[in-house]
């Protein structure tokens, strides 16, 4: 039986669809702490390797382990394992530290790992998480954010050419941006982010229904939504920054032949998706999604 006033938001994606705003926003508040941050990445990049039923964590990536050590070396940093390598290692550090980052502060009714990723988890992994939880005591507050299969899956593609900007110093002409598009957007990759539908199959194995909010980023910005939201969350309510951008990647002005065309095979693509969101949630799909 959960505490009353002891909640954990997981948020599961999708990615950019606005979890990075959301994040911002709850982090401003008092009732809610991720220890400053936002995406853990510990169950998408576990260092361990399940090999036995009785002890699932009983097999370490060695390769992995060592590739972090040398890593730490050249770089002239401490041989000492952070806070999310030990997660990574061992998943009952992560309950342990949010169950910590909840007690230690009276004021804080919510704690929580909103990382995107988390949405290519597999059901077996959900369901751990939502033992782990509920071994603590921490009622889960699923939070999955969809935005229109075809923007999201080019946003991805945009969001990763601006890293290879930041990162590499390498640009993308707009030319090279849409030849890229018309695989990326079948690549395993974007799948496993854009298909709602699967998502969805998933989350509501490991999770009640009643401990998953699924919103729209094309929706999400207005008052009106963040009421249903904290309605959800059972918190405080949140007066946001609705004119905050967070790490957007604007898309080229440049007019591109055969756009048009790529942008309908793209949706032809995700018509399963498509179907599925106006099933289940008929009116409330915006309009923005097209009919």
């Amino acid at each position: 039986m959960s505490e009353d006033g002891k909640f954990f938001i997981l948020g599961v994606g999708a990615q950019k669809a606005g979890t990075t705003w959301l994040a911002s926003q709850l982090e401003k508040t008092s009732f809610f702490s991720n220890a400053g941050i936002k995406e853990f990445h510990i169950f998408n990049k576990l260092l361990i390797k399940s090999n036995s039923k009785k002890n699932p964590h009983k097999s370490i990536q060695k390769a992995k382990i060592n590739r972090h050590i040398k890593r730490r070396c050249k770089q002239g940093h401490e041989l000492l394992i952070s806070p999310r390598v030990a997660m990574r290692l061992s998943p009952s550090a992560y309950f342990d530290f949010f169950d910590y980052l909840y007690l230690r502060q009276p004021d804080v009714s919510h704690v929580g790992d909103i990382t995107p990723a988390y949405s290519t988890l597999s059901r077996k992994t959900l369901s751990s998480i939502r033992d782990g939880l509920m071994a603590k005591n921490f009622q889960p507050k699923v939070i999955f954010l969809m935005r229109d299969p075809v923007e999201r899956s080019w946003s991805q593609l945009r969001m990763n050419n601006r890293f290879k900007v930041e990162r590499k110093n390498t640009i993308t002409t707009p030319e090279q941006e849409f030849k890229a598009l018309k695989n990326f957007h079948k690549s395993r990759s974007c799948v496993q982010r854009t298909r709602y539908d699967i998502i969805s199959k998933k989350l509501e194995s490991a999770f009640e229904p009643n401990q998953i909010f699924y919103g729209f980023y094309e929706t999400l910005f207005s008052q009106v939504e963040i009421n249903r939201l904290t309605k959800f969350l059972e918190c405080p309510a949140i007066t946001p920054e609705f004119g905050k951008v967070v790490h957007a990647s604007p898309k080229t002005n440049v007019k591109l032949e055969g756009l048009t065309e790529l942008l309908q095979e793209i949706r032809a693509f995700y018509a399963p998706t498509y179907t599925w969101a106006r099933d289940r949630f008929g009116a409330a799909v915006p309009e923005a999604w097209g009919d």
